[in-house]
This record gives structure tokens, C-alpha cells and sequence, in this order.
């Protein structure tokens, strides 16, 4: 079968073949969608798309079929100008048999998802991740294809001559200089790591007692405008492109007296390749120092893609071996009827029911998941009696919920709430000692 692209996109775009496995299953549909939205999120034009069965262990498809397809591009396009996009991971010795047979660059689904994080990333950190990622990535290809251009006698027998020796093999002075790039790529990261680890203590240090929430989930899942819904920003980008943040981004609200840090990070996706979840790891560290983990999911999509993807967010969470508290975000819930609605929740809840779910429009409101704030840290009250002071009133109103007043000519009483008592109490002692005002406060409503 095969599918012309008619529409026309801006001339920027590089042009690419797409070659899809046959969709014979429900989760093989899926994954050629998402990986078209792949080839859209890197900027290619698909001017022909091809699928086809997958049942040649050296060449991933059919032979005859994909003999037939080269006869026809090479009768209607300048080959040497495309781009073969494979449409799933491929083996190394299957992308250097087809780059063999199509004489052309081949890209498959991991390659893809790298150009696109190579694309994206903008700290030095990222950049070295996504460079180590593609080295390790490559590794093996660049081998095959050494070996392939010296042939068999020549990569195995042939030496680079030497001094004073017979030299060294092309092979291994390939992984030579692989090795010799990573070892120095990875000391770069580790310097880089320390010093992320060295902030983190530091926040921690000055903000001991305050909330950190890590949102994760599948790309596209709508974390980047949770963020800036939450923290009332723009600083994230929104953009329905797949693997838009790449980079960790950590913006902090304050409610009451409460401090709370947010974390958003690189998206997950179905088969990320684990070197590159390997490379990403010290990143998606900072989701280690959560107290409360956010899982966000696409609640606009079929029933069987939400399942798919939190199953996906799960798994990648198991091999980052992070265990803190879990909360399943159906996110985007303004795009589906409530009977939908309820049927995914309803899902979910059989599914998971170790997990609470909480429904929300990221762009419309979030206020479920402020006040599943207020549920984990509920308010502490207490009365404070004090001769009237319009400074010490003020920072009262500052940094804690004030619920009542009431004032004499010079007897002043209010009755405020603290989400973080520990830290509000003292710096609301030192503040009146300051202001040289005598303060009597006590507890009128304990914490359950």
C-alpha cells in the first residue's frame, strides 16, 4: 500500500521516503502514528510512504518489495537527494544492508528521535548527553561499515603501519577513538553532574522544608503547560511538537507560607532505546528528589493509547528505579464528553488502583491539583495576639493565610493558617523581635 503526501510544506523541510511496518495489530497502528508525529516533530517532508511486512531477519522488510520501491524512486525522484526514514528500530547490519541497496542515507526511529534531541537541546549538559548517546548509538553501524568498504580480508588482516611494529588494526583504531571520545565526553558530564548535585544540596539546604513535585509522562502529554499553569508563567514552551523540553526546567510557586518546586523534564516515548534513557539519567535525577511524583497523560486520546503510554511512563520509571509517591494527572479532559471521561477513569482506577487519578484541563484549570496540595499539606491555624503593628501585619499577610482579625484601639488578635509551621513559626518570632512587637501565638487547630 502506498500513500502520496499532497500537501505541500515549506521548501526548508527535508524530503524523506517513510517505510512503515504493515499495521496487522492495534499497537502496530499506534506506533506508525506516533511515528509519523516523529517525522513531523524533526522537519521532514514525506513524499511517498510505503508499508510494508517485516519478514527478512538482514534486511528488516521484504526484499522484492523494497527492490520494487527502489525501481520506482529511482523513475520518479533524485534519489541521491532523500532521506529513507525506517519506521522502527532496526539493526545495525539491516540499516548497512539497506544504505547498500538504496545507496542513500538511512534513518530509523531511534536515529530520529536523536536528530530531534540534537535539534532541541540547549544547555552544554544536554548537548554532551545527546553526543554520548549518538556515539554509543553509532558504534556498532560505523563498524559494519568500515568493515564493509575494507572488506572482510581487509578489516580483519589489513594494519595501519607503525613504528618499530606492525601496526594496528582499522577496527580497533575505530573503537580506539569511540572509546577515547566517550571517556572524554563522560568526564565532561561528570563534572557537570557534580555540580547540578551541588545546587540541588544547596536548594535543598536553604528550602529544607519546602514541596518538590516532578512531572513526568509521555512527550506531548501537556507537562510544559501544567508548569507554566501552575507557576503562572510562559518560561516553558508549549508547542505540540514531540520531545519539545529537552532540558530540565525547575520554576517554584509560593502557597501561604508554602514553598513549592516544580521540575519538568525530556518526555518519555515508546522503545526509548536505554543508552539513551542511560544518558538522560543524571537529568532526570532531579525527579529523584521529588516528594511527589506527577504522571501526566493524555486523557484526549483512545483508551487503549492512554493505557499504552502510562504503561510506557511506568516502565521507564522502574528502570530509573524511582519509587516516590505516584499521582496519574488525565490531562487535556476539555477534548472528551464525560461519559469518556468517566470510561477512562474508570480504566484507570482497575488498572491502577494503587494510584489516585486526578482529572484536569491543563489550559482551562488546574485547581484539582493545587487542592491535592492542600490535602498533602493541610493548614496548621493558630491565634496571635499582639499591640498593633501595621509592619508586622503586613508580613503576617505575606506568608500565611490569614482567616480572621479583629482589633481593639491598640490589642490587635488574628487568626492565620500555616502550611509549613516548622519554618513559618520561627521566622514570624524573629520577624516581631525585629519589629520589637511581643507576640502571643497559640495552636487553635492541630494538623490530623
Amino acid at each position: 500500500m502506498t500513500r502520496i503526501h499532497s500537501q505541500i510544506n515549506p521548501s526548508s523541510l527535508k524530503e524523506c521516503i517513510l517505510l512503515l511496518p504493515l499495521p496487522t495489530t492495534i499497537n502496530q497502528q499506534f506506533l506508525n502514528s506516533e511515528m509519523r508525529a516523529l517525522v513531523d516533530s524533526a522537519q521532514y517532508q514525506v513524499i511517498s510512504e510505503y508499508s510494508i511486512d517485516t519478514n527478512n531477519l538482514s534486511y528488516f522488510f521484504s526484499v522484492q518489495r523494497l527492490q520494487e520501491i527502489k525501481n520506482q524512486l529511482e523513475i520518479d525522484y533524485n534519489v541521491s537527494s532523500l532521506n529513507l526514514v525506517i519506521g522502527s528500530h532496526i539493526s545495525p547490519k539491516q540499516g548497512v544492508n539497506l544504505e547498500n541497496l538504496f545507496e542513500i542515507r538511512i534513518i530509523d526511529k531511534f536515529d530520529l528521535v536523536l536528530e530531534i534531541f540534537a535539534d532541541r537541546a540547549m544547555t552544554e549538559e544536554s548537548k554532551l548527553q545527546i553526543e554520548l548517546a549518538q556515539l554509543k548509538y553509532q558504534r556498532s553501524r560505523d563498524r559494519l561499515r568500515l568493515m564493509h568498504r575494507l572488506g572482510l580480508e581487509g578489516a580483519w588482516h589489513s594494519e595501519r603501519s607503525g613504528f618499530w611494529g606492525p601496526g594496528e588494526n582499522p577496527l580497533n583504531v575505530l573503537d580506539a577513538s569511540i572509546t577515547k571520545k566517550e571517556a572524554i565526553l563522560r568526564k565532561k558530564l561528570l563534572f557537570l553532574k557534580r555540580q547540578r548535585e551541588e545546587r540541588r544540596r544547596v536548594r535543598k539546604r536553604i528550602h529544607k522544608n519546602s514541596l518538590y513535585i516532578s512531572l513526568v509522562g509521555y512527550t506531548s502529554a501537556g507537562k510544559s503547560t501544567i508548569l507554566n499553569t501552575l507557576t503562572d508563567s510562559f518560561a516553558s514552551s508549549v508547542d505540540p511538537r514531540l520531545f519539545e523540553t529537552l532540558d530540565t526546567r525547575i520554576r517554584s510557586i509560593q502557597l501561604d507560607d508554602l514553598k513549592i518546586f516544580i521540575t519538568d523534564s525530556v518526555g518519555f516515548i515508546e522503545d526509548l532505546p536505554t543508552f539513551l534513557i542511560d544518558s538522560f539519567k543524571s537529568t532526570l535525577e532531579e525527579a529523584l528528589a521529588a516528594d511527589i511524583i506527577f504522571m501526566i497523560i493524555d486523557g484526549s486520546e483512545p483508551v487503549d493509547y492512554v493505557v499504552k503510554k502510562l504503561k510506557v511512563t511506568c516502565d521507564t520509571l522502574s528502570e530509573l528505579t524511582l519509587s516516590n509517591n505516584r499521582v496519574l494527572i488525565l490531562n487535556k479532559t476539555d477534548l472528551i464528553t464525560q461519559n469518556e471521561l468517566e470510561h477512562r477513569l474508570s480504566k484507570l482506577n482497575e488498572l491502577y488502583p494503587e494510584m489516585l487519578t486526578i482529572p484536569i484541563s491543563a489550559v482551562n484549570d488546574v485547581t484539582p491539583l493545587k487542592n491535592y496540595i492542600n490535602v498533602i499539606r493541610p493548614v496548621k491555624t493558630y491565634k496571635c495576639n499582639y499591640p498593633a503593628n501595621h509592619s508586622f501585619r503586613s508580613f503576617c499577610y505575606e506568608n500565611a493565610r490569614i482567616e480572621s482579625e479583629s482589633c481593639t484601639h491598640s490589642d490587635w488578635e488574628m487568626i492565620f493558617g500555616l502550611r509549613n509551621p516548622e519554618y513559618s513559626i520561627p521566622n514570624i518570632k524573629r520577624k516581631a523581635k525585629a519589629l520589637g512587637v511581643p507576640v502571643e501565638l497559640e495552636v487553635v487547630k492541630s494538623v490530623d
